[in-house]
């Protein structure tokens, strides 16, 4: 079964409708109007720099924000009087004309994203999402839970594969704090009869089901499958009694149980 994150990684995706594709379109045709609009406005502007040629003025050419993106070399950049050290002279340098365009491009997409989030509420913003995935989530991880109850109230694996899978879940999980060979470093040690919230099978499983967050022990049920959780259970109950070397104290309430027992206790998660 998959876990919780691959559960909200497999939600489905947004889909642009019909109403986005219309709110693109009209921003695509405002933009092609304005362009046509401003090559009126040039060409107007042509009509009027004639005429007055004609009648003897000389028309004087007033800079514009347009001109951003159409300068070149030095010629529009302007020279800072008094700043000349060394033969070096220091210009106003005017930014290169892709630096500009990208600076517009992006007043553009905040346009569109401010319609289509805010303004006009296609979209879901991320807490809306957030709820729609987790909600869509919900009947999936009601039968993690379900498959989760069913395994902690099962007999504990005993066969060898099952075991040395369990084996390989805790090297990968659990060393850090439980050491290479559970005699417990941050967290307790699991080999000797002592435990902190029950040493039978079932317990096991619910401590690494549900973790114990306030003593720093991960909620695993977030990133392992049921039956890896049973499969390290299992194993770590066959660790009790090995002695490894440098062990933890004991922590907890001692074990009735010996390690030949059937290690389950029944109550669910």
């Amino acid at each position: 079964m998959n876990n919780i994150r691959i559960i909200l990684e497999s939600t489905s995706q947004p889909v642009i409708g019909v109403m986005e594709m219309l709110v693109i379109l009209v921003f695509l045709m405002a933009v092609i109007v304005g362009l046509q609009g401003y090559e009126i406005f040039l060409e107007l502007k042509r009509m009027k720099n004639q005429m007055a040629e004609a009648k003897g003025i000389v028309p004087v050419r007033k800079t514009t924000w347009f001109d951003l993106f159409r300068r070149k070399g030095l010629s529009m950049d302007k020279f800072v009087e008094g700043h000349n050290y060394d033969g070096i002279q220091e210009y106003d340098n005017a930014p290169p004309a892709w630096f500009n365009w990208i600076f517009f491009v992006t007043i553009g997409i905040a346009f569109c994203y401010l319609m289509y989030y805010h303004v006009l509420k296609i979209g879901d913003l991320q807490v809306a999402e957030y709820e729609k995935q987790v909600k869509e989530a919900a009947p999936i991880l009601a039968k993690v839970q379900e498959r989760a109850i069913f395994l902690a109230d099962q007999p504990r694996l005993t066969d060898e594969a099952s075991l040395a899978m369990g084996k390989a879940v805790f090297k990968t999980n659990c060393v850090t704090c439980h050491g290479q060979n559970a005699e417990g470093i941050a967290g307790p040690n699991l080999t000797d009869e002592y435990w902190l919230h029950g040493g039978h099978y079932n317990e096991i499983f619910k401590t690494i089901f549900n973790g114990v967050e306030q003593k720093g022990m991960p909620v695993w049920k977030k990133s392992l499958k049921p039956d890896d959780i049973r499969a390290v259970a299992s194993y770590v109950y066959t660790l009790r009694g090995t002695n490894p070397p440098n062990p933890k104290a004991p922590q907890g309430d001692k074990m009735v149980d010996s390690p030949q027992a059937a290690g389950t206790k029944q109550g669910g998660l």
